[in-house]
């Protein structure tokens, strides 16, 4: 092979694509110089011509080794190649209890591993003992291959707690608002409230983070605790709740309504504290059940940040020791500052909580977790030997953004995920589906493949690199089964086309958006809408309806320089077009009425064949604020929007909604089918 094949090649046993096909079907030929760098982010030195042969042989051989430490049964028989070099010897299955469920002897050059008639879906550890040599332990993943599925089609709506702005809310939606509200949605028969990420994320002046960009996907923010419903926890409190928090403003300040909540809270935990072996004592107790039954997680989390309160939240700007998470250095800080750890601690208890009270009656709520962390955050400090920090993951231009996209976090190496048995996923998906009915995977394509951009390039310079999507798919279906949470993936974007069908298959619901469901300027009728999806009109990324209908999104983008004025000409001009064709064809097909266009488009909601529909909280209040107009940072307040609404109103707003729905389903058959 010649030194460019060769290159190839090599990039190939990694994972990485030397070439992709665009969203408008053209194919894409990647760069030499992003193989290189992507090869040189995943431990590869030497790119001379024998060093790329040397390491394709070292690359097939890793490749045997990692397949073996992890495998799927889709059912209770399957039969596996044994590396090489092992010898005759005698097998055992293990259960999650490290039973011992089956033994058989077995010899080179395969195994058959056969699971109990009775064995639930679940992980098992098969062991090997070969005469003369080291025991080998591998992960059998018993999965259902098909997620969690609703046996109904309902209805819900969804929105950003942030926005959520009541009578009583403290500069910020909370869960007391959060909790008024599914009682609302409950009591009209709603069953789904989707949420943007509720994860803990930076607060800088005079904006925030982006929920997308969270410290750790593990932990929950504080800032959105209900003060007074803490203080209730406390009898005998004599810390008073803080009143002013600039209710009255159009957008959240993250940084001022923190540092309200963050001097009330260290007042409680002070308290807490001082008399935990008094008056708190049984609270005290259920606190420290709490830490040590999640230590695994907690602990370091709350260690972080003690440490990064003192020095700085940047953990790749910390002294050495620190920064490389030495057990010693770790220990010593620790033992200084148990007091900061315990609080940080103390916030995720109420947290955990106020969750669980608020689900007890019944589970509605759809939790989104986002495809990445922030790179100086929790999450990156715990799994800095799993990320590649050279690289950046985003996407490649499409009609949405024409520059491409530059996410700004650091992928998982998906060498590291499976040689770690996928423990890092498996604790996500349980923390993120432990107070939910839903959970939505933001970026869903992830499972499959990431578009790597190295450091310092632009998107367009970027390739695809694949996951070990199988492995991943069945443990994402294990754990949907296990937890009874219907899967939603977000697939929107460019797609491999055969995705979406393993998606389908795997009964995880597809996003289809209104305003991206088209054929050329007319909506597709509801009929196209598969039975496994979400439907709904839009997203987080784009604009509420009002806004929509208006084209203020392209006159913002625009205005802000993102499009030019021949960008912008062109999108208004088929925007214009594409509602012309949306009033025709509503009107034509019996949904739009006398009461509007929002209605009309829930009758066609409810009409697609789609087990779960969901109207945002923007559209059903009649705002016109984008929450997040992608590819701006500091140029637009992204994830400040604040809606005001008042709890009767919104109960009159979607009690109308329901009655629509209850209708729909009279007129269009109840969706009971088993899909």
């Amino acid at each position: 092979m010649t030194w460019k094949d060769s290159l190839k090649a090599l990039a190939a046993e990694y994972g990485i694509a030397s070439e992709y096909w665009s969203i408008r079907g053209t194919r894409v030929e990647v760069p030499q110089e992003t193989l290189v760098a992507l090869l040189g982010a995943m431990g590869v030195g030497d790119f001379s011509l024998e060093g790329l042969r040397r390491n394709l042989r070292e690359a097939k051989e890793r490749r045997k080794a990692l397949a073996f430490l992890t495998h799927v049964l889709w059912k209770r028989k399957k039969k596996l190649v044994l590396p090489s070099g092992i010898g005759a010897g005698e097998a055992f299955v293990l259960n999650e209890d490290g039973e011992v469920i089956s033994s058989f002897p077995f010899s080179p050059p395969a195994l058959e591993v056969v699971l109990p008639e009775d064995s639930p879906w679940g992980y098992y550890t098969l062991l090997l003992s070969p005469k003369g040599g080291p025991e080998i332990t591998s992960l059998l993943v018993f999965s259902p291959h098909e997620a969690y599925l609703e046996d109904q089609k309902i209805w819900g709506v969804h929105g950003a707690l942030f926005a959520v702005a009541t009578e009583r809310s403290q500069g910020i939606g909370d869960l007391k608002d959060l909790e008024k509200l599914c009682n609302i949605v409950l009591e009209l028969g709603g069953k789904f409230f989707g949420l943007l990420p509720l994860h803990l994320t930076a607060k800088r002046a005079p904006g925030g983070a982006s929920p997308y960009l969270p410290l750790s996907r593990l932990l929950f923010d504080p800032i959105y605790l209900p003060l007074e419903e803490v203080s209730a926890l406390f009898p005998g409190l004599s810390v008073p709740v803080p009143r002013d928090f600039g209710d009255t403003e159009d957008l959240v300040d993250y940084e001022r309504v923190w540092q309200r909540k963050d001097s009330f809270l260290r007042s409680v935990f002070r308290a807490f504290w001082e008399k935990r072996n008094g008056t708190f004592a049984a609270l005290w107790n259920d606190f420290q059940e709490f830490t040590n039954r999640e230590k695994d997680w907690l602990f370091p989390s709350s260690l972080y940040l003690a440490i990064a309160l003192e020095k700085g939240s940047n953990w790749q700007k910390w002294p050495l020791p620190l920064q490389k998470r030495e057990e010693r250095a770790l220990a010593l800080f620790a033992q200084e500052h148990e007091y900061e750890v315990l609080y940080f601690s103390f916030l995720q208890w109420l947290m955990h909580g106020f969750l669980k009270r608020l689900t007890a009656k019944e589970r509605i709520l759809c939790f989104d977790l986002p495809v990445g962390c922030a790179p100086s955050g929790i999450e990156s400090w715990l799994s800095q030997d799993k990320m590649v920090f050279s690289c950046t993951v985003g996407a490649p231009p499409d009609d949405f953004s024409p520059e491409g996209q530059n996410w700004g976090f650091h992928p998982f190496s998906p060498l590291r995920m499976e040689e770690t048995r996928y423990t890092d996923f498996i604790a996500l998906l349980r923390m993120n589906m432990r107070f939910a009915r839903f959970l939505r995977l933001d970026h869903i394509m992830g499972l499959k493949r990431l578009f790597w951009i190295p450091e310092g390039k632009k998107a367009p310079e970027g390739t695809y690199v694949e996951y070990p999507f199988r492995k991943l798919l069945a443990i994402l279906t294990l754990e949907s089964v296990r937890n009874r949470i219907t899967i939603i993936g977000e697939d929107l974007g460019t797609v491999p086309r055969f995705l979406r069908s393993v998606l389908r298959r795997s009964s995880i619901l597809s996003t289809r958006v209104f305003y991206f469901e088209r054929d050329e300027h007319a909506p597709r009728p509801p009929e196209k809408y598969p039975k496994r999806s979400y439907a709904t009109l839009n997203t987080h990324d784009m604009p509420p309806l009002a806004a929509f209908l208006k084209g203020d999104d392209i006159t913002t983008r625009l205005a802000l320089r993102i499009l030019t004025p021949e960008e912008a000409s062109f999108l208004l001009a088929d925007r214009e077009e594409f509602i012309r064709a949306c009033f025709e064809k509503l009107k034509e097909w019996g949904f739009l009425r006398e009461d509007g266009m929002l209605p009309a488009l829930f009758r066609f909601l409810v009409a697609t064949p789609s087990l779960v529909v969901s109207i945002s909280i923007d559209d059903l209040l009649g705002s016109a604020k984008q929450l997040n107009l992608p590819g701006t940072t500091w140029e637009y307040p992204n994830w400040r929007h604040r809606i005001f609404l008042e709890p009767e109103d919104f109960e009159k707003r979607l009690s109308y909604l329901a009655s629509l729905f209850d209708l729909g389903r009279r007129n269009t058959g109840e969706v009971r089918e088993h899909f």
